[in-house]
């Protein structure tokens, strides 16, 4: 487990302490009865998450069995034959209009949220994931983004290098930088503040652009541009060009926003291509036709 993950789970679980179980004795039943009390209130991906770091810090203190005892505690809302309901997803904005990142960035300066400024304007200007912030650096004019993102095997990769289109860039680039590398603020505490101040200043709209709608917008831009999808996807830190139709509409892409591009030294040759399913198509034919007695038939 890495160190960032460790460090997020023992502020997860002290939230979770502190906010939900004050006053109460600290047993694995008690905990346990919590859980389950909250877990409508509760994503099934944030009771999972919740799940482990509890488990996680009862581990750390001792608390073995206790710790095996929450990592099996089933969701009530998912347990089968459950009347309740999971809790609705929070509707997302899947685009960054340059009105909106004009007002939102200038209501963030205006309210000192300096760090919010910084992490927004790095995605714009990199595509980076939230979690690859924090580790972004500059060497000799070139952007190295250590990839967030693991293989199927469990080893990180989507690293990639990133030249700067003109000098202006980079200098904001660096600013934004140099602001995280001094701040103590979590990378969920600035997304956390980002959307608060979303809703503060659209608070008729449904859903707010936040950092993933901004990554999202970097998909469209870059779709927009023209480039290949081995570029796009490097760009984008995917392993390969099948993510590419994930992220982005060309219809909202602005090509002139995009302001980086590989390196010369970029491996682009790590990108695996697209690749079709062997027998796709004859499976599903199977399935929506069962009236007929071959794939091959016709009706």
């Amino acid at each position: 487990m890495q160190e960032s993950t460790k460090t997020a789970y023992r502020k997860l679980c002290s939230y979770f302490f502190t906010h939900y179980m004050k006053g109460k004795e600290l047993t694995s039943q008690r905990i346990m009865g919590r859980l389950e009390e909250l877990s409508p209130t509760f994503s099934i991906a944030y009771f999972r998450r919740l799940k482990n770091a509890i488990a996680f810090d009862l581990t750390e203190r001792g608390y073995s069995e206790a710790a095996q005892s929450i990592l099996k505690l089933v969701n009530p809302v998912t347990a089968p034959g459950s009347p309740m309901r999971q809790k609705a997803k929070r509707p997302k904005a899947k685009y960054f209009s340059d009105e909106d990142f004009a007002a939102i960035t200038a209501h963030l300066l205006d309210k000192q949220h300096h760090e919010e400024w910084a992490a927004l304007t790095l995605v714009k200007y990199t595509g980076a994931r939230p979690a690859e912030l924090k580790k972004m650096t500059i060497k000799d004019g070139i952007i190295v983004i250590l990839g967030a993102k693991k293989s199927h095997a469990g080893t990180r990769g989507a690293d990639r290098l990133l030249a700067v289109e003109d000098a202006g860039s980079l200098s904001i680039i660096e600013a934004c930088l140099m602001i995280l590398s001094q701040s103590d603020k979590s990378i969920d505490a600035i997304r956390h503040r980002l959307r608060e101040e979303g809703v503060r200043l659209w608070s008729r709209r449904s859903a707010v652009p936040t950092l993933y709608s901004m990554r999202h917008q970097v998909g469209s831009d870059l779709k927009a541009s023209g480039q290949d999808a081995r570029t796009v996807a490097y760009i984008m830190g995917h392993q390969s060009t099948n993510s590419v139709s994930v992220y982005g509409d060309r219809r909202r892409g602005n090509a002139s926003a995009i302001k980086v591009s590989p390196a010369q030294d970029a491996q682009l040759d790590s990108i695996r291509d697209k690749v079709k399913p062997a027998g796709k198509h004859r499976f599903e034919a199977m399935i929506y036709r069962p009236d007929l007695s071959g794939p091959n038939q016709k009706r």
